[in-house]
C-alpha cells in the first residue's frame, strides 16, 4: 500500500501530538517492510531518521494556516491508498481511504477552546461519519467518549496505544544526583510536574497539597513544573498568597534532553490532571525511574496500571498524604520505581507501530 501521513504537528516536538507524530512515524519506518510511506509536512524537518520506505515532502501554502493547509496538501502529494491524519480533522476530498487519530474529545466535555469543526471544515464537509472511514484513538476512556459524543459506532473505532521510546527515556544509574538546571551547581530536591495553561491539568491541586506538606518537608523539596504557563498569572497569585513562592520553580517549555533528566532525577513526578486522552507524561517518568502520583480519571488508571498511586484530581488533602508518604517511605519509592519500569515496557512504539500498520490493512480490505 501507498500511506499518506499529513504531520501537520510533527514539527511541535514538545506536545502531545507531536510526540505521537514523531514516535509513529519512527516506529513505523523501523518495522514496516511492505507498505511505503509519504510524509507531507507544512515545512522542512530537519531532524528526522531516513528510512528506506518513508519519503518527506514540504508542502508551503503562504495563506491560512491548518484548515486550508490539510485540505490541499494531500492533493499535491502522489497518488495513496489511505490518507492519515494523526490528529482530529477531515477532509473534504480524498484519493483513497481515511484514517483519522482522534486522541480525546476534551473540548466537547470541559468546554475548553473549539466545540464543534472550524467553519471551514463545517463548510466542506458537513458530514464527517459518512467521510472518515476509520479512527484510531489512544484509549479504552477514549474510545467510550467518542462513541458517546461524536457518534461513531465501536467496529469504526480502533484503540492502538502510544509508546514510549525507551532508549531514551530511561534511569540514570546515580538517581540520587540533583543539578540546577541553570547553574549546574548541586541544589534542592523537588516535586515535578508536567503540564500547561489548559485549566484541566489541574495543577491547582498540586499547589495546594504542596501547601499542606509538613513544613520541613516544604523547607526540603522545590516544586517545580515544566510547561507553557504564561497565561496563568492566577497560578502564580495562588502560590503567593499561599506563602510557598521561593519554592516554587516554572521552567518553561524545556526540550525533551532536560525534561529526561528532570525525569530522572525527581524524587516524585505528581499529574493531577482531570482529564486525558493517554497521558504520556506518566509513563515517560516511569521510563525515567521516577515514581508516580496521578489522577483516577479518564484514561490515566489504565497507562499507570498498579505502578502508581492515584487519587481523586479535587482530593487535595489525598495527593498532600501521598506526596509525604512517597517522600518519607524509602521502600514505597523502590516499590513504584519497579513497578514503573515494567509497566513502561508495555508501551514500546513498535507495537504501536504495528498495530497502526494492522488499522491500514482492515480499512484497505473492508471498505474497498
Amino acid at each position: 500500500m501507498n500511506i499518506l501521513i499529513a504531520a501537520w504537528h510533527l514539527k511541535d516536538f514538545n506536545v502531545g501530538l507531536g510526540r505521537y507524530a514523531r514516535g509513529l512515524l519512527s516506529a513505523l519506518g523501523e518495522v514496516d517492510q511492505e507498505n511505503q510511506y509519504e510524509i507531507v509536512t507544512p515545512q522542512k524537518i530537519d531532524d528526522l531518521l531516513p528510512h528506506h520506505n518513508i519519503r518527506h515532502r514540504t508542502v508551503r501554502i503562504p495563506f491560512f494556516k491548518r484548515r486550508v493547509w490539510e485540505q490541499v496538501a494531500p492533493l499535491l502529494c502522489r497518488r495513496h491508498d489511505i490518507l492519515h491524519l494523526p490528529y482530529d480533522s477531515c477532509v473534504a476530498l480524498k484519493r483513497g481511504k481515511l484514517v483519522v487519530t482522534i486522541h480525546d474529545v476534551k473540548p466537547l466535555l470541559f468546554r475548553t477552546g473549539r466545540t464543534h469543526p472550524h467553519v471551514i471544515e463545517r463548510l466542506l464537509i458537513p458530514d464527517r461519519l459518512r467521510v472518515i472511514d476509520h479512527v484510531v484513538t489512544i484509549s479504552e476512556a477514549s474510545r467510550r467518549d467518542i462513541v458517546q459524543c461524536l457518534g461513531f459506532s465501536d467496529d469504526r473505532i480502533t484503540v492502538v496505544y502510544p509508546g514510549v521510546d525507551l532508549d531514551r527515556f530511561h534511569p540514570v544509574e546515580d538517581v540520587q544526583r540533583v543539578v540546577d538546571r541553570t547553574s549546574g551547581t548541586k541544589s534542592s530536591p523537588y516535586i515535578l510536574c508536567v503540564g500547561g495553561a489548559d485549566p484541566t491539568k489541574n495543577v491547582e491541586t498540586l499547589i495546594d497539597a504542596f501547601r499542606l506538606l509538613p513544613q520541613p518537608l516544604q523547607r526540603t523539596y522545590q516544586l517545580v513544573f515544566a510547561g507553557d504557563f504564561r497565561r496563568r498569572d492566577d497560578l502564580r497569585s495562588r502560590i503567593v498568597k499561599a506563602g510557598i513562592g521561593r519554592h516554587v520553580l516554572f521552567l518553561g517549555i524545556v526540550s525533551d534532553e532536560r525534561l529526561i533528566d528532570l525525569y530522572q532525577h525527581a524524587a516524585v513526578f505528581v499529574f493531577p490532571s482531570r482529564y486525558e486522552g493517554f497521558g504520556l507524561p506518566i509513563l515517560e517518568a516511569m521510563a525515567c525511574g521516577c515514581p508516580v502520583i496521578c489522577s483516577n480519571t479518564s484514561s490515566l488508571p489504565e497507562v499507570a496500571g498498579k505502578a502508581a498511586l492515584l487519587r481523586d484530581p479535587e482530593d487535595v488533602e489525598g495527593f498532600a498524604a501521598d506526596i509525604e508518604r512517597v517522600l518519607m517511605d524509602g521502600a514505597l519509592r523502590r516499590d513504584l520505581r519497579e513497578r514503573g519500569l515494567a509497566q513502561a515496557t508495555k508501551f514500546p512504539w513498535h507495537r504501536t507501530a504495528r498495530a497502526t500498520i494492522a488499522v491500514y490493512r482492515q480499512v484497505a480490505q473492508t471498505y474497498r
